[in-house]
């Protein structure tokens, strides 16, 4: 009786089983996915630098996290070349172990590239629609639980087996069932999706409130509502989370998963770019390139003005900023809208009055006709009186 040594001889399940290959496709996506998030954070950039003269706060974070997405492309990329796409039982050992590693590895960048970038969106929807400060809290405590919900995953992703290293064969352990990590990934996703919902409907119910002509009211609201997008992703790659089930095959189908994690990421990124390119759109285009209204008001109801004017005005509502006065100081924010305004009286190159809201880092502007101004200025007026009275 003959005996042989080492393994069976491999054996096709089905013909081009052995050639099958996600890796191209998604080494591809996720690549030109990273490539236009790159473009649009370079366009958020750049427009604030031409509107305020640097940048701040959530600039920084949609950098820090477009460089997550970059970093995470490049690990992918790693795994792909290890075989991360092809049939685990195609691999040689060595190769699982390193397509494993640098799988596990990416989840890192990829859960803060998608996570981080909301808070961008937060801060931004903050700034520019001043909710009341109960609505601020409950923002925040969103926020806050959210992050706190992607920082568990991250812990998962690596306390999930003991060592750590027993993930990618390196070492002898346990580790828990997969359902478990499966699970929470499911419910952080769910929250995701409920979270982006949120954060496009909320600017979407303000804007419509606007009296605007519809093609600046449908352009600002999916400018800001971009998170529709990117929460529909997020349904999607819920589905494809059952792929981290799969222990036999994980090389192959775990990569659905990280080819929507970066697609999901891209989305946010975009989202949270789209609303800052107005000054950029602007010089491009020229003024008229998100429209103007037309209508004949009684009273401005933009932006939270009621002027008394009868007569007609012209009232443009826009997202961005413009470069003078920009180093003005914001007085004590009032529980009426009105008392935010700082007014100018010199004309701008249109013939037109400017009014400038300036929320934090950003001014959000309303052009103005000569008889609104000078309704505007009285209420402010009137308003910043009845304000010093009260001190």
């Amino acid at each position: 009786m003959s005996t042989t040594d080492g393994p069976p001889p491999f054996v096709e399940p089905y013909p081009g089983y052995a050639e099958e290959n996600k890796g191209p496709t998604i080494l591809g996506v996720t690549s030109t996915m990273t490539l236009l998030g790159t473009i649009f954070v370079a366009g958020r950039v750049y427009s604030r630098v031409i509107s305020m003269g640097k940048i701040y706060l959530d600039d920084y974070i949609t950098l820090f996290s477009i460089c997550l997405c970059i970093i995470y492309v490049g690990l992918a990329g790693a795994a792909i070349s290890h075989g991360g796409g092809r049939h685990l039982d195609t691999l040689s050992q060595e190769d699982v172990k390193k397509a494993l590693y640098y799988t596990v590895i990416s989840f890192v960048p990829g859960v803060s590239s998608f996570t981080i970038p909301k808070f961008a969106v937060v801060v931004l929807l903050r700034k520019l629609l001043n909710p009341g400060r109960a609505h601020r809290i409950v923002m925040w405590i969103v926020s806050i639980i959210y992050g706190l919900l992607a920082l568990g995953m991250l812990v998962i992703n690596f306390a999930q087996c003991t060592p750590a290293r027993a993930q990618w064969l390196e070492a002898d352990g346990k580790c828990w069932d997969r359902q478990i990590t499966v699970d929470y990934a499911m419910a952080l996703g769910i929250y995701s999706v409920l979270f982006d919902f949120y954060l496009a409907i909320y600017p979407t119910v303000v804007l419509f409130q606007l009296q605007l002509n519809w093609r600046k009211k449908l352009a600002l609201s999916s400018s800001l509502g971009f998170g529709y997008c990117a929460g529909v992703i997020t349904c999607y790659k819920c589905y494809t989370l059952s792929g981290l089930l799969e222990v036999k095959d994980f090389t192959y189908t775990v990569d659905d998963v990280v080819l929507w994690t970066n697609i999901e990421a891209n989305c946010v990124i975009i989202g949270a770019c789209i609303p800052c390119l107005y000054p950029l759109i602007r010089k491009v285009f020229g003024k008229s390139a998100l429209g103007s209204s037309a209508r004949p008001t009684g009273n401005s109801k933009s932006a939270g003005l009621r002027g008394g004017s009868t007569g007609p005005s012209n009232t443009v509502i826009t997202i961005g900023s413009y470069a003078k006065n920009k180093g003005r100081k914001r007085g004590k924010s009032g529980s009426h809208m009105a008392s935010n305004l700082d007014t100018i009286n010199d004309l701008d190159a249109d013939g037109k009055y400017i009014i400038l809201e300036e929320r934090s880092f950003h001014y959000s502007t309303t052009e103005l006709t000569a008889q609104d101004a000078v309704a505007a200025n009285s209420q402010v007026a009137q308003t910043k009186a009845a304000r010093q009275e009260g001190w």
